[in-house]
């Protein structure tokens, strides 16, 4: 009877052993396949392989105690991304510029606007990593070394290095660009103008943000965003593109002498148009942090006439766009012995949409996702503001050019970000531009494919002038079938790009 005890003993014992070492098991292996499944797939790798690579890189740094501590430091800073590739995927250069510009405003709307989904999967990396930390060690002194190099060996090109890698790599050359804003604004600008015949008293820039084309109805958008737009006399190019995805990236190649890579801040518009006799106005409702802190800062501190509505960044309050309209009248009014060239700068429709709106109504509900139903607002709100802006400078009587271009298009769908950026498809580049003056009185609709590294040469051909660095070129003459457009790290060709599907 004892021996019959001492039998099932050992065979209890033997059971809770082996129930214990499972238990010990998924402790860890429970938080490697979590944190393997959800960290590279929401950094923008989204191969399998990518998976494995990050199951056996943890498996291999249990038995080292230097490549335990490093991974689970390394991948708590990785899964902070997860909010931004959970939308955006792989990081990229104009993510990090982005990122390095971005103020507190923008990084609550930011958090704001990042959908439950994506907080869910960073708590389960986070949660999964401590698991991890907790569980996961198995040191082997003996052959310590062996795994270490087995872990070196994996990671030469893994994907993890890459992402590292990558992020110092454009953080160093984001951080070169900032500075060289500063050093370039101290560079006198070296235009002659060779011809000067204005032709408009008044000559009005309107930069646009995140105005998608394929959004507006003046360009067939089944939904009238723009019913104004719709019939205004005026000429609306329907193949104008964007040279850039951002307004970092882009107002830099689209306001200043640039090869599309390159760009030469202190040769700007502005610097060009006061050169050419012109009164020079930038009025602003995006925020004024520094006066070398973005490339749209640089090419405002040559204006003769500054107003910027928002010292601090761009949230620092909720200044509406329509008042750079009072702006308007006010130079229009008051410079009557001058021709004018007057740039406005609006918030548009950055997101978040929705509090782009102030007292705007959403006449649109096409969307389960109300930040799209607001972007389409946003779009409406922007027909009228152009209505107006072109009322203000029809009642002067006095002969005028009325210019409308966004700095770059968005993504647009019913994600649970449904306006954001992008820079893989042709709708983060697809751009509206509009030529009202004050001798147009038809609505006209031209399919000139042209880029917006061209726009300093239409707007001489605008204005009347031509210089020995930019030569005037009307919208045929600026023509350009092979257009390329810079993605945040290299030229690339626009046709080339995929095609999003276009929400209806």
């Amino acid at each position: 009877m004892f021996g019959k005890l001492l039998h099932l003993s050992g065979v209890f014992s033997r059971t809770e052993s082996k129930t214990t070492a499972i238990r010990r098991a998924l402790s860890w292996i429970t938080p490697v396949i979590i944190i393997s499944l959800i960290i590279p797939l929401n950094m923008g790798y989204n191969g399998i392989s990518s998976c494995i690579v990050t199951f056996v890189t943890l498996y291999l740094s249990r038995k080292n105690p230097l490549t335990f501590y490093f991974s689970c430091t390394a991948l708590l800073c990785l899964s902070l991304y997860i909010p931004v590739g959970y939308s955006f995927g792989k990081i990229s250069y104009a993510y990090v510029v982005s990122a390095l510009q971005t103020n507190s405003g923008e990084f609550l709307e930011f958090l704001r606007g990042t959908s439950l989904n994506a907080w869910l999967l960073t708590s389960s990396a986070i949660l999964a990593i401590y698991l991890f930390a907790r569980n996961g060690q198995d040191f082997d002194k003996k052959y310590r070394t062996i795994y270490l190099i087995a872990f070196i060996l994996i990671n030469l090109n893994a994907w993890p290095k890459r992402m590292l890698t990558a992020t110092a790599a454009y953080a160093q050359q984001a951080n070169s660009a900032l500075a060289g804003l500063e050093q370039n604004s101290n560079v006198p600008d070296n235009f002659q103008i060779i011809s000067n015949h204005k032709k408009y008293k008044n000559v009005v820039v309107v930069i646009g943000e995140s105005v998608a084309r394929d959004y507006l109805s003046v360009y067939g958008y089944p939904h009238n965003t723009t019913p104004w737009l719709n019939t205004a006399p005026g000429y609306f190019y329907t193949h104008y593109i964007s040279a850039a995805p951002n307004t970092f990236l882009s107002l830099s190649r689209t306001l200043t002498i640039s090869d599309g890579v390159k760009t030469e801040e202190y040769n700007s518009i502005v610097a060009l148009a006061k050169k050419a006799g012109f009164s020079t106005h930038w009025i602003s409702n995006q925020g004024f942090l520094g006066e070398y802190d973005t490339p749209a800062t640089v090419i405002a501190s040559k204006a003769q006439h500054k107003v910027f509505f928002k010292k601090g960044d761009y949230n620092t309050n909720s200044t509406d766009d329509m008042a750079l309209l009072g702006e308007l009248q006010r130079v229009v009014k008051n410079n009557d012995n001058a021709h004018n060239a007057v740039f406005l700068h609006m918030i548009g429709s950055h997101p978040d949409t929705c509090s782009r709106l102030n007292d705007f109504p959403v006449n649109f509900n096409i969307s389960h996702q109300q930040k799209l139903n607001c972007y389409l607002a946003t779009l409406q709100k922007l027909d009228a503001f152009l209505e107006h802006a072109h009322q203000i400078l029809e009642q002067r009587g006095e002969s005028y050019a009325l210019i409308y271009f966004s700095d770059h298009g968005m993504t647009v769908d019913e994600s649970e970000r449904p306006v954001r950026h992008g820079a893989d498809a042709r709708q983060n580049f697809n751009i509206p531009l509009f030529l009202f003056t004050s001798d147009t009185k038809k609505h006209i609709t031209d399919d000139t494919p042209i880029s917006a590294r061209k726009f300093m040469s239409l707007f001489e051909w605008i204005a009347g002038f031509d210089s020995d660095k930019v030569p005037a070129l009307s919208p045929g003459e600026a023509a350009e079938r092979d257009i390329t457009v810079f993605n945040g790290e290299h030229l690339v060709p626009y046709d080339e790009l995929k095609e999003n599907a276009i929400v209806q």
